[in-house]
């Protein structure tokens, strides 16, 4: 409680959530847990803009539910309410604002994220804090991956918090049922079954990762990506457990290698982050303009996996199917549409954020602009769709699974 003009007035905290869904390694959470004894929790979901290509997946917006139920729940245990509404979250939170009140948050990468949180800042009294990367500010202007890199590996990885009080999480299965087999992602969202494939995935499949990871079943890659970009799971926490799975069984070039992942999901983040909008211009963050074509038949042709290209098909079907695609193959798959296709990439950004399950700002378009060749100067990055098929599918299994 607060005194104003002489009187005693109820003061809160607003734990302003977007993609942090949970209540694990959350400093906005810790931070107001210990500030108040009255807490509430708000998300706003964006409304539908009415310029976007492509609606959002449902495999993507299942996932998403999965998940907000899951931190409703958990929030519950703490005696702390979530808010879910859709609209202006400023406006959101102005209606439960009152004065003497605190918003706290994390901060976002995305320009319109950003927008927003400069928003709240003006019109309330607010503390942020930065949960979302493993490593904050590291990023020189200019840098690329490697000089980052090397920043990084010389920096310790905070360590991260646990919830505010005893959560108790429940118990879900390890793949969701009434899912199609053929899925390489049949897991549900939320914090709980983040935590379990965490579990599952670092007693064993962990230390095989860097020979697998460019496989296409379910335990060839970790799949934490999904859990990563809804904030179900922090950086801070998958580090942690990999951490501990070296210093169960040592450490190899499998785990090292789950660690530069993380890195690269940090890079892409700081990038976003020191140029703006950059990254969602024709030319990316190069100076010289870019012109691109926009051909809806041969664009929709890719969408629905009917180029003619075995290899892009599947991978294509795959993804409209189940809203999950390898990470080698987001790769052949994009060169395709760029190189072969001479499409303009953004088109296939957006395509790509209307529907993966594990979506996010930073890496999504990064990762495009990198095979684009407008992330920095020195050339495009082209995967020959017949060379990786010889090496990664050389059996055309994979291409068979998906009908083709």
């Amino acid at each position: 409680m607060r005194k104003f003009n002489g009187g005693v007035v109820n003061v809160k905290g607003i734990v302003w959530f977007r993609s942090d869904l949970r209540v694990d390694d959350h400093e906005a959470l810790q931070a107001a847990c210990r500030t108040y004894d009255e807490v509430i929790a708000i998300y706003a979901a964006p409304e539908s803009r009415m310029n976007r290509l492509f609606e959002p997946g449902k495999e993507r917006l299942e996932f998403q539910r999965e998940t907000l139920d899951e931190l409703q729940y958990n929030l519950g245990q703490l005696s702390i309410p979530l808010i879910r509404v859709t609209g202006d979250a400023a406006e959101w939170i102005g209606k439960h604002y009152e004065k003497g009140d605190v918003v706290y948050f994390h901060r976002m990468t995305g320009v319109e994220e950003r927008h927003l949180e400069r928003k709240v800042r003006e019109d309330f009294e607010s503390r942020v804090f930065e949960t979302q990367t493993l490593h904050a500010g590291m990023l020189k202007d200019g840098q690329g991956f490697s000089g980052f890199r090397k920043n990084a590996e010389r920096t310790v990885v905070p360590v991260a918090l646990d919830p505010p009080g005893h959560i108790v999480y429940r118990e879900v299965p390890n793949r969701k049922e009434g899912i199609s087999s053929k899925s390489a992602f049949p897991f549900t969202g939320g914090e709980a079954a983040g935590r379990g494939r965490i579990a599952e995935y670092m007693k064993d499949d962990i230390f095989r990762y860097k020979e697998t990871r460019n496989g296409f079943q379910v335990d060839d890659s970790s799949k934490f990506s999904a859990w990563l970009a809804n904030g179900s799971l922090s950086p801070r926490r998958v580090m942690q457990e990999l951490k501990m799975a070296e210093t169960l069984r040592g450490g190899n070039a499998s785990t090292y290698w789950m660690y530069v992942e993380l890195l690269w999901r940090d890079y892409f983040h700081h990038k976003m982050r020191s140029t703006g909008n950059g990254l969602f211009r024709s030319n990316g963050l190069l100076e010289e303009k870019r012109n691109w074509s926009v051909d809806w038949s041969v664009i929709e042709r890719w969408i629905e996996g009917r180029t003619g290209q075995p290899f892009v098909d599947a991978f294509m079907r795959e993804f409209a199917e189940t809203g999950w695609m390898s990470n080698r193959g987001r790769q052949i798959t994009a060169s395709y549409l760029v190189h072969d296709l001479g499409q303009d990439w953004r088109i296939g950004a957006e395509y790509f954020e209307s529907r993966l399950v594990d979506y996010d700002v930073a890496s999504n378009y990064g990762n495009w602009a990198y095979i684009a060749g407008v992330l920095h100067p020195g050339g495009a990055k082209r995967f020959d769709p017949v060379w990786q098929q010889e090496r990664y599918d050389p059996e055309e299994k994979f291409i068979r699974k998906w009908g083709i």
